[in-house]
């Protein structure tokens, strides 16, 4: 397997898409979500123009079989999305020259976009790198079920009583060992399911004695949940 499984900030990224059809549109409306999006075509549906109009997108009117080299400088990656299956391998071909990544409509480029779970501050990304999108959908489903067991509260814990640990216990190896004995305590996950507060008070007690007193166990941080 070639591909790094990554999780990227585009922020500020520049990512072009050729094609101002559906098939653009729907790239747009996923890489606009956390990049500069910029669709180059002669033509742009509806949705396009809208997506512009509020700001989403920068469209430009261009033939693209004349060349693209000026819409590809500065180009974090590129989506090749024209009708034209050849004129997309001539811009992926371009995209490639110039250093710039691919995300593929018709296959497995250099970027593939997965089927994304959000939960915050829980992400899970799958992908059989096409090989079959209905065991991905299978996938999404079963995990999505796990997920409902408390993970994300979980996640919320382990993530404030770590910033309780960096300022009251300085070893790295003994915050690990008291989190992970966090994680393991089936009262945590049982009182989670009632309430973050109790959660937080057990979790409290797995510090080591000379800091559990001072510790606020009943006032988890204002803002978090």
């Amino acid at each position: 397997m070639d591909h790094l499984p990554l999780l990227l900030d585009l922020s500020g990224r520049k990512v072009v898409i050729f094609g101002g059809g559906i098939v653009g549109e729907r790239k747009a409306r996923l890489f606009s979500q956390y990049a500069e999006v910029t669709v180059a075509s002669l033509a742009f549906s509806p949705g396009l123009q809208e997506m512009a109009e509020e700001g989403a997108v920068d469209l430009v009117e261009a033939d693209l079989s004349r060349g693209a080299d000026d819409l590809l400088r500065d180009a974090f990656i590129a989506i090749p999305a024209t009708s034209d299956r050849d004129l997309n391998l001539e811009l992926e071909e371009k995209a490639e020259k110039m250093g710039v990544l691919v995300n593929r409509v018709d296959g497995v480029g250099e970027v593939v976009v997965p089927s994304v779970i959000r939960r915050n501050p829980i992400v899970v990304a799958i992908s059989t790198l096409g090989e079959s999108p209905a065991l991905s959908k299978r996938l999404r489903m079963r995990i999505e079920e796990v997920l409902e067991g408390g993970y994300v509260e979980m996640a919320l814990l382990l993530g404030e009583m770590r910033g309780v640990l960096k300022g009251r216990v300085s070893d790295q190896a003994e915050r690990k060992r008291i989190l992970w004995e966090i994680i393991s305590d089936e009262e945590v996950w049982r009182l989670l399911g009632d309430s973050y507060e109790k959660a937080y008070k057990r979790a409290g007690e797995h510090l080591p004695p000379d800091e559990r007193d001072s510790l606020d166990a009943g006032d988890p941080q204002e803002g978090q949940h």
